[in-house]
Formats: C-alpha cells, structure tokens, sequence
C-alpha cells in the first residue's frame, strides 16, 4: 500500500491518478480549491482524503503538506499535478499575467516540494511526480507562457533528481500531450488586453486547442504510465506520455543534431 499526495483531484489527470490509487487500496490525500470539490473527492470512498489548497498562495503550501502527512501517517509519493494556462500571445500578456501563472505552475510545485523532501529524507525514500507537458519540451504559439512555465519545472525537476538521488529519493516528470480534460475550457484563460495583430492567433487559436483535447487520450493513460513508473525500483527521470509528445521529442532531437552537424 501507498500514500499518494496528489494536488489537482478534482477533475483530469490528478483524478484518474486518484481514483487509480484508491482502487488499489492506497491511501490518498488530494488537494482541491474549492469545498464542494473536497466532499465530491471524499465521496470517492476508502482513504480519500480532500485537502483545501490554493497554488496561487505558495505560502500555504507547507502547512498543507504537513496536513497530508499526518492524515496519512507518512508520504510515499508527491504528485504535483495542479496547474493552469493562459492563452495568448506573448505580447499581449502583461508582467502581472505571466507572474500569476509562475506562482501556480512553478514556485506553487517548488513549495510543495521544499515541504515533503525532509520527511523523504528521513526516511530514506520517496518519490516526486511532476505533472509537465509536451509544451515543456516544444513551445506552442498561444500558450507560450505556459510553455515557459512547463520548461522551467523541467529545468527544476532534472536539477532536484540529481540533488536527492542520495537519500533515496527519485524524481520523474511525466510529458503528457494532448488529454482529453477541461485543461483549455477550465483550465486555460485568456490574456486580458488583446491586440488587432494577433487576431488571427486570438480568434480562433483556443478553440483549435480545445477541439484537439476533447478528442485525445484519456486521463487514465497518463495514470497508467505514472503507476508503471513508481512501481520501478528506479523510475526515469522523464516519462514522455502520447504521439503528440513522441513527435515533439524527435523533431526536438533531429533539429539539435542538425546543428550539432
């Protein structure tokens, strides 16, 4: 038996990774931000367990890992899964837009991190799944900032595997492309000053997305490959997940060894 910490249990992947677990009869403590979503998660039955917690404030993330802890009796595994995106172009994001999504995509994950590696290092073991993106490996147009803020977390994730692999503690981003989630209709907003000459990008450019990710893989995919990966005596440190993201990973390799050439 496991004891999952995973944020973002309320719909998507952190669900399916929820719900996943629990049929197992592992122990969970997911993290939502709203109350109605915790009495639906808990709903769920055996050891779910909701937490209260909102990314945007990083400050509260300590006390809501220690929480987790101690509903669980200890923590075999963080998921940072929770996240959200912005979409529009690069221009018409403002300083405050593209500072309020690092809060939740990046110092949000960097907290909650900070907060569960002493208990992983007491005990000597642990595991860290950070939920990136295809967008971490190949930037879109439209979710740019996004992107910057998924390359940023895989900057952080390769740094901290090497950092802790000395007490026994494994970290694994997990790439997923395109999931059939609410991740563009309710995860995604729109930048708020739009300009005439991203209009072709802005008028049509998000529903393009949301169109793709109504019609890809599911949620459980992504779990299963998150299960194959724990499950591992030593996990890799990066879990591409979908075609999408296998295609942005060549064409990534084929343009770097042309220029290497």
């Amino acid at each position: 038996m496991k004891r999952w910490f995973i944020t973002g249990v309320s719909s998507g992947i952190g669900r399916a990774i929820a719900e996943a677990a629990l049929a197992r009869g592992d122990r969970v403590a997911g993290t939502v931000r709203k109350a109605a979503d915790a009495a639906t998660f808990e709903a769920l039955g055996g050891e779910a367990h909701a937490l209260l917690l909102d990314l945007d404030r990083s400050e509260t993330a300590s006390a809501v890992a220690v929480d987790a802890i101690a509903r669980l009796g200890g923590v075999d595994v963080l998921v940072c899964n929770a996240a959200r995106s912005l979409f529009g172009a690069i221009e018409e994001t403002s300083t405050e837009e593209m500072q309020a999504l690092f809060a939740t995509n990046l110092f949000g994950q960097h907290a909650l991190m900070r907060a569960v590696l002493p208990h992983f290092r007491a005990r000597g073991q642990g595991r860290i799944v950070a939920i990136s993106s295809g967008a971490g490996i190949g930037a879109t147009p439209g979710v740019g900032v996004y992107s910057a803020t998924k390359f940023a977390l895989e900057g952080l994730c390769e740094a901290l595997a090497q950092e802790v692999a000395g007490f026994g503690i494994a970290v694994t981003l997990v790439e997923p492309g395109a999931i059939a989630s609410r991740f563009i209709s309710h995860g995604t907003q729109d930048v708020a000053g739009r300009m005439p000459a991203y209009a072709a990008l802005s008028g049509g450019g998000k529903d393009g997305l949301a169109i793709y990710y109504e019609s890809a893989a599911a949620p459980a995919r992504v779990a299963e490959a998150v299960f194959a990966a724990v499950d591992l005596d030593r996990p890799p440190l990066r879990l591409p997940v979908g075609p999408d993201t296998i295609a942005t990973i060549r064409n990534r390799a084929a343009a770097l060894q042309a220029l290497v050439d």
